[in-house]
């Protein structure tokens, strides 16, 4: 597995990625990606990246993939396309620095597919350039280093992690009263988290566990994490490295046995665990992955408990992977709803809400990764530097027009599903100074569930 530590681009290197990545992975859908494209630019608006500029659209950025397709592929490519630059054998060092740029202005969000009149997955042509990029020693180090750590293992040799999940379980004793199940088979619920959620939104977790408890669930948690956020090797481009981990993880669910295994993140791992593990792997699991979501919903309908409304304006945006990518939208409205008459969606929504920028090949935050790596002790180069204060001012851009949105809806607080969604979105409305919280939906609702007289 490549972990980019050179600070020049080794073309000689790309041109091997290219050949044994790109081309080795071309099969009948990302033939037709890669055929279909009549240029129209529609997926331009949808994208969080264009507010940043117009060479941040997907058909622009998927324009590499096509122009690698075309050399080897078509007639055209062969004569004409070489002459006028509209197919490549391979990339010259400059068309390398962009390949490298383009690739971390795509989320993998799925808007582009959806507003496309082909229905062209943009997204997944990206993807197979990071997985290029990565191959080619072009990820950025701190990036390539953290994902090593989660497929090496070596995350749980880590003391700020190792206690950091000790004082969560602590603290999950404390809420519930009694000692937390850990590592029980054959439960209804395996309650799953990482550690990046551990770090993130502690309270979260703890409310989830204190909801299971108090609806008297048959649940279990688990005694270590199984990643740092697995698989994390997805969002960049580590193919290999993400398949060690999710091998992982399934035997681990496997051996547990439960009926659900239940995700509060919403990000890119609920469809890696739900969907791409299982494909992967060749496998047909026993359990249901499920956001906490999708499961509290199904138990407020079954009557099991009722929500004490607030009499506050609240709103919800739709995470892209368990949203666009997943279908999962009736779900929290049905909570949305039940928390408040004064519920109130955003401009988009649903399969159109605007991405908050930073999932999948966002990587989140860039203070987030700066303050994950100072705290692992992990050196910052300038390079690396350079590369997150980058990241923000897509951050920001996007940022304009999901706050602009809120605003208009007059919400007083923005509820969510997802780790990631939280940061971008609370980065937005502080930077932009937004009269309005952003929280995970639990934060509300764990406090208003009142258990239902049998």
């Amino acid at each position: 597995m490549a972990v980019a530590e050179q600070e020049a681009i080794n073309l000689e290197a790309l041109k091997r990625a290219i050949d044994d990545v790109f081309y080795s992975q071309i099969d009948s859908t990302i033939l037709y990606y890669l055929q279909a494209c009549v240029n129209c630019k529609a997926c331009e608006a949808a994208c969080p990246f264009t507010p940043t500029s117009l060479k941040y659209s997907p058909v622009n950025k998927a324009e590499i993939a096509r122009q690698l397709y075309r050399s080897r592929f078509t007639v055209w490519g062969k004569t004409v396309g070489r002459v006028i630059g509209g197919s490549k054998k391979y990339l010259t060092l400059e068309e390398a620095e962009t390949l490298a740029d383009y690739v971390w202005h795509c989320t993998n969000c799925g808007a582009c597919m959806f507003v496309c009149p082909m229905a062209i997955d943009s997204g997944a042509l990206i993807d197979l350039l990071r997985q290029v990029s990565f191959k080619a020693g072009l990820t950025p180090k701190i990036y390539a280093d953290i994902v090593q750590l989660e497929v090496s293992g070596k995350y749980w040799d880590i003391p700020l992690f190792k206690e950091g999940w000790s004082n969560l379980i602590s603290k999950m004793k404390e809420a519930i009263g009694k000692d937390v199940p850990l590592d029980k088979k054959n439960s209804e619920v395996l309650f799953y988290a990482s550690i990046y959620e551990a770090m993130v939104y502690p309270s979260v977790l703890i409310k989830t566990a204190k909801i299971l408890d108090t609806l008297g669930k048959d649940w279990t948690f688990m005694s270590k994490p199984l990643g740092i956020r697995p698989p994390a090797g997805l969002v960049i481009g580590d193919k290999e490295g993400a398949l060690t981990v999710m091998k992982r993880v399934y035997e681990y669910f496997t051996e547990m046995s439960p009926k659900y295994v239940m995700l509060t993140a919403g990000g890119f791992e609920y469809t890696a665990l739900r969907y791409t593990m299982h494909e992967v792997l060749k496998v047909r699991p026993k359990y249901e992955v499920v956001h906490v979501t999708e499961l509290l919903a199904k138990w407020y309908e079954e009557k099991e408990f009722e929500i004490e409304p607030v009499d506050e304006v609240i709103t919800w945006h739709d995470p892209c992977q368990l949203g666009r990518r997943s279908g999962v939208f009736e779900a929290p409205r049905v909570l949305m709803r039940a928390l408040s008459k004064k519920f109130r969606e955003l401009p988009s929504h649903g399969v159109n809400s605007f991405c908050c920028s930073r999932g999948g090949g966002g990587c989140g935050v860039p203070t987030m990764t700066e303050n994950m790596a100072k705290a692992l002790g992990m050196p910052i180069s300038e390079k690396d530097k350079e590369f997150l204060d980058s990241t923000l001012k897509p951050l920001i851009n996007a940022g304009k027009i999901k706050v602009d949105e809120i605003n208009k809806v007059k919400a007083s607080q923005v509820l969510t599903g997802c780790p990631v969604c939280i940061e971008s979105i609370g980065f937005a409305v502080d930077y932009y100074h937004a009269n309005a919280k952003v929280n995970h939906i639990i934060e509300l609702l764990a406090d208003r569930i009142r258990v239902s007289k049998k």
